[in-house]
Parts: C-alpha cells; sequence; structure tokens
C-alpha cells in the first residue's frame, strides 16, 4: 500500500505542479520531472507549415524528453516523433481536462499555431 500511497502524492504533486506552468521556461522544469505519465500533443486544428501544406497531428506517448529548449515525444509504438522548440511558445494556459482525469494544457505559438498538450494524472485502475 506505501508505494500506490507514494504514486498517489507523485501524481497530485505533479498535477499542481502542471496546472501552475504559465511559460517554457516553467514547462520545461515540470517535463524533466514526469515519468511514467501518459502524455497526449495535439493540433487544435489543422497546421499549415507555410508551403500550403495542412495536416493535424496527434501522439500517444508515456514518456517525454527535453533536450535543450526542445520538446521531444515519441509515441508508444515508436513510429511517431513530435519535436517541439519551446522557444517558439509565446503563451500556455493549463486547466483539468473536462474529464478531471488530468490536466490539459494549451500551447499558442508565436505563428499562431496551437496545440493540445494532455497529461493524464488521475490513478489508473490495477489490472492485477
Amino acid at each position: 500500500m506505501d508505494g500506490m500511497q507514494n504514486w498517489t502524492t507523485y501524481l497530485e504533486a505533479m498535477r499542481n505542479r502542471l496546472l501552475i506552468v504559465k511559460d517554457a521556461d516553467s514547462l520545461i522544469s515540470v517535463l524533466t520531472d514526469v515519468k511514467n505519465i501518459p502524455i497526449a500533443l495535439s493540433t487544435i486544428e489543422d497546421v499549415t507549415d507555410g508551403t500550403g501544406l495542412s495536416m493535424s497531428i496527434s501522439v500517444i506517448c508515456s514518456e517525454v524528453k527535453v533536450v535543450g529548449k526542445v520538446m521531444c515525444l515519441v509515441s508508444d509504438d515508436m513510429f511517431t516523433t513530435v519535436q517541439l522548440n519551446l522557444d517558439t511558445v509565446k503563451k500556455i494556459s493549463s486547466k483539468i481536462s473536462v474529464d478531471r482525469k488530468g490536466v490539459v494544457m494549451k500551447l499558442t505559438l508565436k505563428n499562431g499555431a496551437e496545440f493540445l498538450l494532455m497529461f493524464h494524472t488521475d490513478l489508473m485502475d490495477e489490472e492485477e
């Protein structure tokens, strides 16, 4: 039970830290401490790369890496990798998700693109 209590305490602490993220530096600080929490990154609407190519992305992973100011998400199936230069983030707003199972961050980039970064911080049912 002690291990479960520690995990619950960790998830609650991470949720509280995620909710106060307001800029790229505080996001980097939290991301370096996130361990074993499912994370999803998706576009809010189709994104254009300036060449006319329009696309939407969504990636789900259980680990995020930060190198310098670049966030790297590798999907759990190892098929999709998304890198986001956090220097391009203009604004971050965090809130509890609608289903209350995690934290949703809206990242607004300097070019106007918006992404959702979602962290599942609810206790997952043990399958034993």
